[in-house]
């Protein structure tokens, strides 16, 4: 019992002696020390409470620290069963990558690894207030660009219309829907459909 009101006594007098020390540094001049003869006070009362729970606050941190680990462990292991599951699903194995606007950038050429199609396409690049956005047609896989313009330095503008594959008439990004739509979605080949593609930078703005 005697501890407990020794240890409550303390913690009043240390948040005191902290709420003190706020104060006066308020007071102090621009550029002056702030660590002086009474900032030491408050680290030579502060200190012993630090030793005393110590032993309570290191297991809570360790504990806290284990517990994210394993949820980002258990994360990880998730996105890369949803990631192996989606490379099966377009025919590639588990040690093979995809292509997807996200994972890109600038202008330059996409290859075929199995059927050797090329063509230059636009990933994303911009200006001031415009930019071109790389999309590909989900109905026949043709690559084409959507412009953006707005009123704002780097931000993307209201679409008025929905935007629509020119090849076949198939609408791509509605007007109301994101602006980031099917950037993460995997490419393929517009000519054998494989998602084995390569892609070479140009450029980049």
């Amino acid at each position: 019992m005697i501890w407990v009101v020794c240890s409550i006594i303390y913690c009043i007098v240390c948040l005191l002696a902290v709420l003190y020390l706020r104060r006066s540094n308020k007071k102090r001049e621009p550029g002056e020390s702030k660590f002086g003869f009474k900032e030491w006070v408050v680290l030579i009362l502060v200190f012993p409470f630090i030793i005393l729970f110590s032993p309570i606050w290191f297991p809570y941190i360790l504990f806290q620290h284990f517990r994210d680990k394993r949820k980002r462990i258990m994360k990880d292991k998730e996105e890369e069963k949803r990631e192996n599951e989606l490379k099966a699903k377009i025919g590639l194995r588990p040690d093979e990558n995809y292509l997807c606007f996200s994972r890109m950038g600038g202008a330059g050429a996409i290859k075929c690894a199995d059927c050797g199609y090329q063509e230059k396409i636009i990933s994303f690049t911009h200006g001031m207030t415009s930019c071109n956005i790389g999309r590909q047609c989900p109905k026949c896989h043709a690559f084409t660009v959507e412009y953006n313009e707005s009123e704002h330095y780097h931000t993307f503008g209201d679409s008025k219309e929905d935007f629509v594959c020119p090849k076949c008439g198939t609408v791509i990004r509605k007007k109301e829907e994101s602006i980031f739509k099917g950037n993460d979605d995997p490419l393929f080949c517009p000519k054998c459909h494989s998602a084995r593609l390569y892609y070479h930078m140009h450029y980049i703005t």
